[in-house]
């Protein structure tokens, strides 16, 4: 039986294909797992290190490797995942297992929208500290290209693998990607910053009005994001670019879903089915929804306790209604 009233066009189609389409061809060589890191090719040697408890602050956000991932401690250098720390940065990793080389580049939009959706599940929602552990690790004789530029590891340093993860050390990726990268060995803290993070900061940062501006007091440096700063007092800044952070991982996260389940709306033979799928799509947004709005009440919470106009909240909350209504036209125009 044909579809009647499909209000999707051709055009549109290959549009979402591409969406959809694109990063799944390109995530295939970002995960360095994919293919193994250990294998006799490798020669690797065994080595045993220490696990740290460390806190990682990316584009002011708390975040965690995925599970089974972890930063340590070899011979008073600390390791990190490159993949992991690559995709905070919001930038692609691609790994050549014949030739054991590692590309680290800026990444494509495509790209950038399975970086974020990856980001948000990142996200640290507790403070649970992980117990200290010893890890048995691989030696990689692995090569590196960063931004087009082929990159040597120091003398007297080794890149790692666990569980298919590969490890460097984390100055030579800071000196290497193209970000400061900062590690306070008191807090045992990693902090850094995107380069469109900031951006962000540098603009926010320049010609505004005293009257609109955050205190000097509360205003700090980007290399100092999570610590407060002098004063104690989180920034506007900070704030608002967390909060940021979230919305666009959610804004991702949310049109991948309901892409997918657009399609499957598409390829449905039956009405039952297809009322059943639109049915899920709505309840999807309704979810979305509610992530939103408890990340912008989180956001309003914070720049009130720091004594800061909240006006900025009326503006997520509009964007997100116009990104809302366009979500539901879409259920629309696909339906009977």
């Amino acid at each position: 039986m044909m579809m009647k009233k499909m209000k999707i066009s051709t055009a549109a189609l290959v549009l979402l294909l591409s969406i959809v389409t694109a990063p799944l061809t390109a995530s295939a060589p970002l995960s360095v797992s994919a293919a193994p890191l250990t294998t006799a090719s490798a020669k690797s040697n065994i080595v045993k290190a220490q696990t740290q408890n460390v806190q990682m602050v990316f584009d002011g956000v708390n975040l965690s490797p995925p599970k089974g991932q972890v930063i340590f401690s070899y011979n008073n250098t600390i390791y990190v995942p490159v993949r992991f720390m690559s995709y905070a940065l919001q930038k692609t990793v691609t790994w050549d297992a014949k030739n054991l080389k590692v590309t680290v580049a800026e990444s494509s939009s495509s790209e950038l929208v399975i970086i974020k959706e990856y980001l948000m599940n990142s996200v640290i929602t507790n403070t649970d500290v992980t117990t200290s552990k010893t890890v048995t690790l691989n030696n990689v004789k692995a090569s590196f290209v960063f931004n087009g530029a082929a990159k040597a590891l120091p003398t007297g340093l080794s890149n790692y693998s666990l569980n298919g993860t590969l490890y460097v050390p984390l100055r030579f990726l800071s000196e290497s990607v193209g970000n400061v990268i900062t590690w306070d060995q008191m807090t045992k803290k990693i902090t850094a910053n995107s380069k469109a993070h900031q951006e962000q900061i540098n603009s926010e940062n320049v010609g505004k009005e005293p009257s609109s501006t955050p205190s000097p007091s509360a205003t700090t440096n980007p290399t100092q994001a999570g610590n407060g700063g002098a004063t104690g007092k989180v920034s506007y800044g900070e704030i608002t670019s967390a909060t940021e952070a979230k919305l666009n991982a959610l804004k991702a996260q949310s049109q991948s879903t309901l892409m997918s389940i657009a399609f499957e709306y598409l390829d449905a033979k039956d009405e039952a089915s297809k009322s059943s799928i639109k049915a899920k799509g709505l309840q999807q947004l309704s979810s979305f929804t509610a992530s939103f709005n408890s990340i912008v009440a989180d956001a309003e919470q914070k720049l009130k306790a720091n004594g800061y106009s909240t006006d900025i909240i009326n503006q997520y909350r509009s964007a997100f209604e116009a990104e809302l209504q366009a979500g539901k036209d879409l259920a629309e125009s696909i339906g009977n």
